[in-house]
């Protein structure tokens, strides 16, 4: 999934415009031991955060990884980060992702993804809903929800990392980054055309191709990714998936 896309899954569709926060009336007796409590609550979930990061670094043997600044701003403008939030993020390379995801990147067989960044969003910074991964391709970026990521049962049971690397792989096969753009804006399958070119442009397919691919290889009959994929899109995309599943379990 990209961040440019014309997104048609489930959370696209039902989300709701954010509403502004109306201001709370206080009489003269008004006391503000509340709000000290709130910030006090606030700090010890960015402490908490921190420690769990540390714990992971330390379980991957990693030394902590400092972004440069093109990224920590692409992250603050993207996230809508507050001050402080940046530090709760964690961030590392593929190359440096935990055992449980090796075999997604060594799937691609591509020493160019190795450098991609991995950012690892605490779940109340998290901005896409159910939808626990998004790449940025042209920035050489992936953005992970953190619940996601530290799950220890069925670890990224439906390879949605496998799909964000190949948005990179793709980006980086492609001739320009505007011939990648125009590939998301156009139908992979003309017969399947509906209002949007999301999911059915040829970076998609391409994406979902190789997730496919992996899950077959990974013992995964059509119908057990049917039902996955059901998960996070529409019915009215599934022809769309179909038509891939075709080719992959030919």
């Amino acid at each position: 999934m990209n961040f440019e896309e014309n997104f048609t899954s489930q959370d696209s569709l039902s989300e709701k415009p954010k509403l502004e926060k109306q201001p709370i009336a206080q009489n003269e007796n008004f006391d503000d031991s509340s709000s000290v409590d709130l910030e006090k609550e606030l700090e010890m979930i960015k402490k908490e955060d921190a420690i769990k990061l540390a714990e992971i670094r330390a379980s991957l043997g990693l030394e902590k990884f400092n972004p440069n600044k093109e990224t920590q701003q692409y992250l603050k403008n993207y996230l809508e980060l507050k001050d402080g939030d940046i530090e709760r993020l964690g961030l590392l390379k593929t190359k440096d992702l935990p055992k449980n995801y090796q075999k997604q990147r060594e799937a691609l067989n591509d020493k160019r993804l190795d450098d991609v960044n991995i950012a690892i969003i605490p779940d109340d910074l998290w901005v896409k809903g159910s939808q626990p991964s998004e790449s940025d391709a042209e920035n050489n970026i992936i953005l992970i929800k953190q619940s996601y990521f530290e799950t220890k049962e069925n670890p990224d049971e439906i390879a949605w990392m496998v799909h964000e690397l190949t948005h990179c792989q793709t980006f980086l096969d492609s001739a320009t980054p505007e011939d990648y753009q125009k590939n998301m804006e156009k139908f992979a399958f003309d017969d399947l055309k509906t209002e949007y070119s999301y999911p059915n442009n040829p970076v998609e397919q391409a994406t979902f191709t190789k997730q496919f691919q992996f899950l077959k290889e990974e013992g995964k009959n059509r119908e057990d990714i049917v039902k996955m994929i059901s998960n996070y899109y529409h019915e009215e995309d599934l022809p769309f998936f179909n038509r891939i599943l075709d080719g992959v379990y030919k």
